[in-house]
């Protein structure tokens, strides 16, 4: 029952991972589709919507990596088992 818990735990942070990297993504893209429609702003708007929403997601990824091997660290810790333990 354990081993089904930790894959249910892995595939929701994995599906929380996609959407927390895809939605700032979209909704750059979508804010500049909105001023290029409504304001006639000009195409050009969705390159630096494109690389806000990258830079958005990347640090998104940057704060779960940092996270995960937080927790990864602790794991292993705890499961350490030195030599002079008895």
């Amino acid at each position: 029952m354990n081993n089904l818990y930790k894959l249910m735990e892995g595939l929701v942070w994995v599906g929380q991972l996609g959407f927390s990297l895809l939605f700032p993504l979209v909704c750059c893209l979508g804010g500049c589709w909105w001023l290029n429609t409504r304001l006639g702003v000009g195409g050009w708007v969705y390159i630096p919507g494109l690389v806000l929403g990258l830079a958005v997601g990347a640090s998104t990824f940057w704060q779960f990596a940092k996270r995960w091997l937080k927790e990864s660290d602790k794991a292993a810790k705890k499961h350490f088992f030195g030599s002079n333990q008895h």
